[in-house]
């Protein structure tokens, strides 16, 4: 074979060979090795300990004190919400110019309180978005993610939604990757969504059924500015799910969805009593009762909270049923109205 043939081959196989085991978008021919892929230390972890605040917000309820049962029962139901565990996380690496849109994009399993990754992308400053537990979530999707400042976690938009079932956590973070620097990264998630309990003391009321729904809470959350969103219009019904306590006086229900607002404009001095039509009568958040009463006639009672309902945080309320279906609280950040006989005009079904 003549030299120059040879020499030709080999400089096409040498060309080969580098792009071979070159990363992708890598240059050979100035050194600019910044779109090479890299490995990162990245360690993911849950902020707080859930399991620990959830323990102290069922101990300063004077009722649970003195109630071991239904103490053990509201432990029991949420602690599957409330728990230091993280199933999935799904991590999006944004650009930090112009659109911010997603450069990069990874899956993975945690399965625990904190786990240790090694990313390989490439060296660049990012804004790092991560959420946890949302595929295991039926209710809550991801939506417009391809950019970060429109990346969103949204609600189920059905009339009425089925409870949260698992806790969800997100994560925002500034990271810098350096050249030729060792750096680890360590990202904290925080609990995204929160939950209501209600304690109805049926003992002497006779009722026959009871259902209980919540409302006035977030239909999404924006993650990259770590704030809710609000519907301009009524807020979904959320499903309370009755909670097992076997103590055959007091029913118990729960909630889990996202947070309310954390406040409403009340004028000073105003009174407590409200038209039907001011933004103060509903309050922050409601829960809205059908009690079927010994007699068979339905009472409709909407309990109206000026609490506000903030993430990772459980809020319990009491109420006393009367014979006629009234609910009685001492609670004086809830209002109570109530319909007596009241006439629901049609069949109601849920879609879940």
């Amino acid at each position: 074979m003549p030299a120059r043939k040879k020499h030709i081959i080999l400089g096409q196989w040498l060309v080969a060979a580098l792009i071979m085991v070159l990363p992708t978008g890598c240059s050979i021919i100035d050194d600019d090795l910044s779109d090479c892929g890299f490995d990162v230390d990245y360690e993911l972890r849950l902020s707080t300990n859930i399991q620990t605040k959830l323990q102290l917000q069922l101990q300063t309820d004077i009722t649970l004190q003195s109630n071991l049962m239904l103490t053990n029962a509201l432990h029991g139901h949420l602690g599957t919400i409330f728990r230091d565990h993280a199933d999935d996380v799904d991590l999006s690496f944004y650009d930090v110019q112009g659109d911010s849109l997603r450069l990069e994009h990874n899956q993975h399993d945690m399965n625990g309180k904190e786990q240790h990754y090694t990313l390989n992308i490439p060296r660049r400053h990012y804004m790092h978005l991560a959420t946890a537990n949302v595929k295991r979530e039926r209710g809550v999707e991801a939506f417009t993610t391809g950019s970060c400042h429109t990346a969103r976690l949204a609600q189920s938009t059905l009339d009425t939604i089925p409870s949260h079932t698992t806790g969800l956590f997100t994560a925002r973070y500034d990271m810098d990757i350096k050249d030729s620097v060792n750096q680890t990264f360590n990202v904290q998630l925080y609990m995204a969504n929160a939950a209501t309990v209600l304690v109805v003391d049926t003992l002497g009321s006779g009722v026959r059924d009871l259902q209980v729904y919540a409302t006035g809470f977030a239909t999404g959350f924006q993650v990259a500015d770590s704030t809710y969103i609000f519907s301009d219009g009524p807020s979904p019904i959320v499903q309370a799910n009755p909670v097992e306590v076997g103590d055959h006086q007091n029913a118990c229900f729960c909630s889990v969805n996202f947070p309310s607002r954390d406040r409403v404009v009340i004028p000073v001095g105003a009174s407590r009593r409200f038209a039907a039509d001011d933004d103060a009568a509903n309050g922050l958040w409601q829960y809205h009762l059908y009690i079927t009463t010994a007699s068979g006639s339905v009472t409709r009672s909407v309990l109206t909270s000026y609490r506000p309902l903030l993430a990772e945080q459980v809020l319990i309320v009491h109420v006393k049923l009367e014979p006629n279906g009234t609910p009685d609280t001492t609670d004086p950040t809830i209002g109570v109205s109530v319909t007596l006989d009241w006439n629901q005009g049609g069949q109601y079904n849920p879609e879940f």
